[in-house]
C-alpha cells in the first residue's frame, strides 16, 4: 500500500534561501503525523508543497503513490485548516461549512444536510444559523475543521491550527483533534512549533531545523533518544553532556543527553556531588541547577518532594540507561 504522502529529496528555494533542503519522508495512511520545529525551519513550506500552494525546486512529491507535480491544489484530495480559520464573516456557519460543496455545484438541500452532519461531528449541533463573529475561538476552529472535512479529503493538513487559542482551550482541542482523527481514520499532517502538542497527539514526529529533518520517529523515540543537540534542546529540556563529561559518568566518550526528570537527589550512593546554583519554581515541581565537576546539571524535583536550599551540597544519581549517547553534539 503506498504512503499517503512521500517526499523524495524535495527542495524549495526562494532565491538564496533554502526553505526546504533535500527532505525525504514517508507518511503512512491513517496516521497523525506532526511536523515540529521553530519558525523558519521549513515545516509550513512542506505543508504548502503537499497542498500544491508551492511547487518544489527539486525532487518529487507523491500523494498515495501519484506524482503530483502537475496536479493543481483542487485535485489533490487534501484540504487545509489554517491558524486564522479563514471563515467568511458574512456567511452563517452552515454555509461556511458547505462552501466546498457549493463550489462543486451540489444542490442546497444536500450540502446543508451534509454540513449539519459535519457540525454534529465536531460537536456544534444547532450552531448552523450563527455567524462566525458570534462564536468563541474554539468554536470557530471546529467550524474550520468541519469545512475542511466536508469534501472528504484523504489527507487533512493543519497549519498551527491551535496557535490562537488560550492554554486550557488548546489542550482541550488537542484531545478532540486526536479523537477525531482516530474516529475518521484519515491522515492528519499537523504543523506546530509546540513540542507538547506534537508529543501528545502524533503517531510520528518529524523535527525540522534549517529546512531539513533533524530526526523522525515516534514521540517517545524523539524525546528519549534524541539524535542531535538541537533535538535534545528543542524537544523538552535536556542536559547535553560533552564527550568528556559523559565519559566521566561511565558512558562512551561522546556527547550524550540526560533528561532532568531522570536525575534524583540522594543522600547516599551518589554518582556525582555538586552545589546548588539556582532554583526555579515551575508549579508541578522545581528545577534545580547543580554545579558539578565539568559543568552543570539541571534536575527536576516533583512537587511534594524535598527541595534543597540554594548553595547547599547535594548528591545526584540516575540510571545509566537514562544517558542517551547522541550521533551529533
Amino acid at each position: 500500500m503506498p504512503a499517503a504522502v512521500e517526499f523524495l529529496n524535495v527542495s524549495r528555494h526562494f532565491g538564496s534561501v533554502r526553505a526546504v533542503d533535500g527532505v525525504d519522508l514517508s507518511i503512512a495512511e491513517g496516521t497523525f503525523f506532526a511536523m515540529l520545529g521553530p519558525s523558519g525551519s521549513g515545516k509550513t513550506t512542506c505543508l504548502r508543497l503537499i497542498s500544491g500552494f508551492e511547487q518544489p525546486t527539486g525532487g518529487m512529491i507523491r500523494i498515495f503513490g501519484q506524482d503530483c507535480s502537475d496536479v493543481p491544489p483542487n485535485r489533490r484530495n487534501v484540504n487545509t485548516v489554517f491558524q486564522d480559520y479563514a471563515l467568511f464573516p458574512h456567511m452563517n456557519v452552515r454555509d461556511n461549512v458547505a462552501y466546498g460543496l457549493m463550489v462543486k455545484g451540489v444542490d442546497k438541500r444536500t450540502r446543508h444536510d451534509r454540513a449539519e452532519e459535519l457540525l454534529a461531528l465536531v460537536k456544534l449541533d444547532g450552531y448552523g444559523g450563527r455567524k462566525p463573529g458570534e462564536l468563541s475561538g474554539g468554536q470557530r476552529q471546529r467550524v474550520a475543521l468541519a469545512r475542511a472535512l466536508i469534501n472528504e479529503p484523504r489527507v487533512l493538513l493543519l497549519d498551527e491550527p491551535l496557535g490562537a487559542l488560550d492554554l486550557k482551550l488548546r489542550e482541550a482541542m488537542q484531545d478532540e483533534l486526536k479523537a477525531l482523527q482516530q474516529r475518521l481514520g484519515i491522515t492528519f499532517v499537523f504543523v506546530t512549533h509546540d513540542q507538547g502538542e506534537a508529543l501528545s497527539m502524533a503517531d510520528q514526529v518529524a523535527v525540522f531545523s534549517d529546512g531539513r529533518i533533524a530526526q523522525i520517529g515516534t514521540p517517545s523515540e524523539i524525546y528519549e533518544k534524541p539524535r542531535t543537540r538541537f533535538v535534545a534542546d528543542f524537544v523538552g529540556s535536556s542536559n547535553v553532556l560533552s564527550a568528556e563529561m559523559a565519559a566521566s559518568f561511565g558512558a562512551p566518550a561522546r556527547p550524550a543527553s540526560l533528561r532532568p526528570e531522570s536525575i534524583g537527589i540522594v543522600d547516599e550512593g551518589a554518582r556525582v556531588r555538586g552545589r546548588v546554583l539556582a532554583l526555579r519554581y515551575l508549579g508541578a515541581g522545581t528545577r534545580v541547577v547543580v554545579a558539578v565537576p565539568g559543568g552543570e546539571l539541571s534536575v527536576f524535583v516533583n512537587k511534594g518532594s524535598p527541595v534543597p536550599q540554594q548553595g547547599s551540597d547535594v548528591g545526584l544519581n540516575w540510571d545509566p540507561q537514562a544517558m542517551h549517547v547522541m550521533e551529533q553534539g
